[in-house]
């Protein structure tokens, strides 16, 4: 046994035994979960290619209580496989598969602990004269502050998330984040700034979240950023123009409740985000185009989208015109808003 040991005395045994015992209290692996006893029997077992219980307890200083124990424990973490029944040989799962499985797990245990810090934030007191606004605005400042807080948001959202989508964007969209949400029945709604259907990939991103029950909308113009996660936190910059750099984050509040008034007006006045062409029936057409232009692009804008000369689109938008009988797109659409088809 080696628990009685000085430690220089610990390091000679478990180097003349071949088990790799650390300098100091943390191993290598220790950002993973493993104590200094795991880390030992684990090294060893991939080292030996399998020994039973009481051989790696010789081999490390332990007794052989102590390390079925740890090995128990190296199972549970996916690290070790039982020996077969009649032997006791234990043997070490493969490292690439089993560290990388662990790693994951930890990922996602401190994604999950780094969502919850702004619940925490609620029992926190710097000073009794400070508590006020303190805790219900904060300045966060620099992209990669920024950008870690909106994943953190997300990952600890519990029913809904709402978005004002306008550029520039903070780091490239985490589809996988967004997938994940939709996945366990996080409800999406997202107004789009009308300059995102210029760009194909992302709008086909966007009608893939869709797709998979995201509910889209589309404005002309938006006036700010904004994420409003449940009915707790809400996310916009500080002022026009500093999205990339300073960013507020506004907790339960009448200004919370203010911005989520201002979201729920945008969107009762947006458009349904365009759907992909299904068919090349009129109806189908002209539904699209309608709500392409309601969503203030060009006519080159348009045909970008529909994949079409500009000259078709101004033949198309004249069809629109002439079926409602209308002399302007204006009074044209006014009369598809009459029909119900925007």
């Amino acid at each position: 046994m080696t628990d009685g040991l000085p430690a220089q005395g610990r390091r000679r045994l478990g180097r003349e035994w071949g088990c790799p015992v650390p300098e100091s209290g943390a191993g290598r692996f220790a950002g993973l979960g493993l104590d200094a006893a795991e880390e030992e029997l684990y090294l060893r077992l991939l080292s030996d290619g399998g020994a039973s219980a009481r051989q790696l307890g010789a081999r490390c200083g332990l007794a052989a209580e102590r390390a079925a124990a740890v090995l128990e424990s190296l199972v549970a973490q996916g690290l070790v496989e039982r020996p077969s029944p009649g032997r006791e040989q234990w043997t070490a799962a493969a490292p690439d598969v089993a560290l990388e499985e662990l790693l994951l797990r930890r990922e996602v245990e401190l994604r999950r602990a780094r969502g919850r810090i702004n619940e925490l934030m609620r029992t926190y007191r710097r000073s009794p004269a400070e508590a006020g606004m303190a805790e219900l605005v904060e300045v966060i400042t620099g992209r990669g502050a920024i950008a870690e807080l909106w994943r953190s948001l997300q990952l600890g959202v519990r029913e809904q998330v709402r978005v004002l989508d306008k550029p520039p964007y903070v780091r490239r969209s985490d589809p996988e984040t967004e997938l994940a949400l939709l996945g366990r029945g996080v409800e999406m709604r997202a107004v789009y700034e009308s300059r995102v259907l210029r760009e194909p990939e992302r709008t086909a991103e966007i009608r893939s979240f869709i797709r998979l029950g995201e509910r889209a909308r589309v404005l002309p113009e938006l006036p700010l950023k904004l994420a409003v996660v449940d009915a707790r936190w809400a996310l916009l910059p500080v002022s026009a123009g500093t999205e990339l750099e300073h960013v507020l984050l506004v907790r339960p509040s009448s200004l919370l409740d203010a911005l989520i008034g201002l979201f729920e007006l945008h969107w009762s006045h947006a458009m349904h985000f365009p759907a992909p062409d299904t068919a090349d029936e009129p109806e189908d057409r002209h539904h699209r185009l309608l709500a392409l232009l309601a969503s203030g692009l060009t006519d080159e804008s348009i045909a970008r989208q529909l994949v079409v000369s500009t000259r078709t689109v101004q033949r198309w938008v004249r069809e629109l015109m002439d079926r409602f009988g209308a002399r302007t797109r204006f009074q044209a659409g006014i009369q598809a808003a009459r029909a119900d088809l925007l």
